[in-house]
Formats: structure tokens, sequence, C-alpha cells
């Protein structure tokens, strides 16, 4: 078995290269973020400073990351998340064996992950593996997947949460185990609690705010409402696995056998799905650690059931969604079958497009020239109004910090919700679309000020002088100013 999960390992590492070598789409919002940081790791620093310059994240990966940018350079560091995921599909192995593993790394949301720089695949190695050992009893392990755990995200001890409450209710009288437990505690401290330090504020704010204050336009605002808590089902019933998997896995949950294993698979999956649908901010990133869950129980019931051609149908149908998916072949995308419900909303019944799974696109935007003409002119400070996926603040940073050496520019970039950017004389450019670009909702907290902003420039032009115009590939131009 090993042998087959290994040639299936190599299989899937050899697609995220060829993949990664076709794209040419810059990184997005997060990802750009998460770069640039490993980018800062790499080149060293005061630790303290150093860490609260990766804006409120724990330093796990960055650090991990910096040491792999040193070795293979900084434009391999996506491939870091492909080790993350063979990590991942061996630790569903142990759990439950090649068909889960294996069904698991075909789940759309998991291989798409695997292709960004994302923290959210590290995350789910140490939870699955804090899983494994969690069953098996290995208790000292379980608190090393903790610490990594909650050095790698804000959120990543929550995840341990229902694990530790079921063993200390199943434990309850045992004296050594709460000794065990006081000591393990004691170490976590020593590991984590200087980033809780540090980062207070950040880890306050995160965990005091219910449901309703999410963010507007993307997350449920009422906690009371039955919308908040269908919201995680239905973005993994539309989008962590698409409707067809969500069926059956639904269908296998009820055919599972209620041994001790998936007595205590089902008390964490519920009540991971609780305590992440009352804390107020909301992706379906979060909730994909109860993936590989999933997948065990599937398999469990596809090896178990009468009509085996279900099962080989069952998994030529992911396996051509992988194909289609990651680069458009053998349809070209978009091709969708759409059936409106009034419970989950569209159900994409077939759902090729760019969303969740973002094919490899030749396609080459001109984030990297942006940079390259701000750090060429030296601008202090620049105002970005722009805000999609493929330009926005955090990319243009990113690329910064890959163009100068470390102090060799005072170039900063500030996004439209910066206090007091009314205040021209604090920025020396602003970059900003035509008259009738549309921004992003997302990691915009005002898009009306956004566009407010922008009609402004375009309605007093003498105020701004144009260095040059920036054609996209939507037909659309974006502008770079100097502010006069």
């Amino acid at each position: 078995m090993m042998k087959k999960l290994w040639v299936w390992l190599l299989f899937l590492v050899g697609v995220n290269v060829v993949w990664l070598l076709i794209d040419k789409t810059p990184p997005a919002w997060d990802q750009s973020a998460h770069i640039r940081s490993v980018i800062l790791a790499s080149q060293g620093g005061k630790f303290i400073e150093l860490v609260r310059s990766f804006g409120g994240y724990p330093p796990l990966i960055y650090f991990i990351g910096g040491v792999w940018m040193n070795v293979f350079g900084v434009m391999t560091i996506t491939l870091l998340n492909s080790v993350f995921l063979i990590l991942a599909v061996i630790g569903v192995y142990f759990l439950g064996g090649l068909l889960p593993a294996i069904l698991f790394s075909l789940f759309p949301v998991v291989y798409d992950i695997s292709r960004s720089f994302l923290l959210d695949l590290p995350l789910m190695v140490f939870v699955i593996w804090g899983l494994l050992f969690w069953i098996r009893g290995k208790d000292n392990w379980l608190w090393l997947m903790l610490i990594l755990a909650s050095l790698t995200k804000l959120n990543g001890f929550l995840y341990f949460v229902p694990i530790f409450l079921f063993l200390l209710w199943e434990n309850r009288k045992d004296v050594d185990f709460w000794l065990r437990m006081v000591m393990g505690g004691l170490v976590y401290l020593v590991c984590v609690g200087w980033w809780w330090g540090v980062n207070f504020q950040n880890i306050y704010q995160y965990l005091t705010g219910l449901a309703g204050t999410g963010e507007a336009l993307t997350d449920p605002m009422n906690l009371m409402s039955w919308v908040t808590w269908i919201h995680y089902f239905r973005l993994f019933f539309l989008h962590q696995v698409g409707p067809i998997v969500a069926i059956l896995a639904v269908v296998s949950w009820f055919g599972i056998e209620r041994n001790e294993k998936n007595k205590r698979l089902i008390f964490w999956t519920i009540a991971t799905y609780v305590i992440f649908t009352i804390i107020r901010n909301k992706d379906f990133r979060f909730t994909m650690p109860l993936l590989p869950v999933v997948a065990l129980w599937l398999g469990d019931w596809l090896l178990k059931i009468k009509y085996k051609w279900v099962a080989y149908i069952f998994i030529v149908y992911l396996f051509f969604n992988f194909v289609e998916n990651s680069f458009g072949w053998p349809f070209r995308k978009p091709v969708q079958m759409v059936t409106p419900t009034f419970l989950v909303g569209d159900i994409d019944w077939v759902n090729f497009t760019d969303y969740p799974v973002r094919s490899a696109s030749r396609v080459v935007w001109p984030t990297e020239k942006i940079a390259e003409k701000m750090v060429e002119l030296e601008i202090g400070k620049v105002l970005v109004l722009v805000n999609t996926a493929e330009i926005n603040d955090n990319n243009l940073k990113m690329y910064r910090e890959m163009l100068v050496e470390q102090g060799d520019s005072v170039l900063e970039m500030h996004s439209v919700y910066v206090p007091n950017f009314n205040d021209w004389q604090n920025f020396e450019a602003v970059l900003v679309g035509g008259k009738n670009f549309e921004p992003a909702p997302f990691y915009a907290t005002n898009l009306e000020y956004l566009k407010q902003t922008r009609d402004f420039i375009w309605q007093n032009p003498e105020r701004f002088e144009k260095i040059r115009e920036y054609y996209l590939p939507s037909g659309e131009s974006v502008y770079l100013m100097r502010v006069r």
C-alpha cells in the first residue's frame, strides 16, 4: 500500500510543479502577504521586531519558508505547500488507509490550496496528525501538534479545544493524566505564551467577537439566524467539495460504523463546526481541517457498499474534475450546470470555473511592472486604490521586497482604509483604476469610500500627474499618478 501511496504523491507533486510553471497569475491578497513575510524572515533581523512585522500571524511557517527560500530561492516558495500536501495525505493514510488519502487529495479545495502559499494547508497537517495521535493515545505528540498549530495560525489552537475537552472528561478521575496535562500546559506556555503576549491585542479582538461582527458582504451577520448556522455547510456543499461529493459524504455518515474512533471524530467534527460558526470571521478555509474526516468516512463507505462500480465511477469523476479544474482541459472554462434552490442557493452540479479551483493561466498581469516603476522612481508613499486579486497593495509590497535589497528603498504602499488618506500631502503617488473600474469587495473595509476616492481623482485631474497607464488582460486600465 505504501508504494502505491508514494506513486500517488509523486503524481500530485508533479502536477503541482507543471501547474506552477504554467501559471503567470500574481499571488492574491493573503498569499502575497505571506510570501512577503517569508522574504522578511529570510533576511533576518531582531526576532521580536520581525515577528511584529508579520501582521499578527504566528512565525513558524514564515521561518520555515525563510530557510526554504535561502536554499531554493524566492521563486520556489509556493512549492513548499506541496511538501505539506504530502504530509497531509500521509496523515490521512495512517488515519484511514489508501482510499481516503486519495479521496482527500482529490477534493477541489485541497489541491487548489496546495498551489498557493497559504497557511491553512500547514495548519491542516498539524490538525490531521493531532487527530491521529489523539486516536492512538499519544498525548505527548498531541501537545507537539497543538504547539505547531498555534504557531502557524492565530486560530490553530481552536481545532484542539474539542480534543482536550474530550480527554479531560474521559480522564476526569485519573490523577496521573491531570499531572501530564499540567506539565503539557507549562510546555505550551513556554513555546507559545510569548507569541500570545506579543500579539495579545489581535488575539483578543479575534476571540471576543461573535458571528454578528463578521466582515460585511462576506460573513453571516446574525448568530441567531439559521443562515449563520448552515453557512459552513453551504460552503462545504457548494464550494469545498461540490454537491455530488457532499451528498455522498452525508450518505456515508449514516453508514459508518459507530466504533470508538468514529465516535471521537463525530464529536470533534460537530464541536469544531460549532466553534467556527460562533466566532466572527468566516472563510471556507477555516473548516478545511474537517475534510480529512469526511474522506475517512466516505472511503470507508465506498469500500463496504455492495456495488463496487459506484466507487470506481466516483473516483473517475473526481479525477476528471481534478484535470479539468486544474488545466481547463478537455473543456475550456467556464462550463456550468446550475440549479437554483431556496435553502443553499445556486447548486453547481457541473462547476468548471475558476472558483473555487483556479486553472493555470499564461496571462501576464502588469503587477510586477507597476512595482518596478514605483521602485525606479523611488516614490516614498503610494495610495493603492486598485483592489483585485491580481493587483492590490499586498502583492505590490511583495514584489517590492523581491526587487530591492533590504533597506534600499523607503517605498510604502497604503490601501484606501489607512487613516487620513484624504490628506494628499501624505502621499507622493496613487494607483487608481479608470472611472468605471470596479474593485473587489474582499479586503476593502469600506468599498463605497474606495469608489468615492477613485471618483475624486478623476473629478480633480489638476491635482494629479499621470506617470504611466497599464493595460489589464480584462481590457481595463490602471494608472500610476503623482500627487501634485
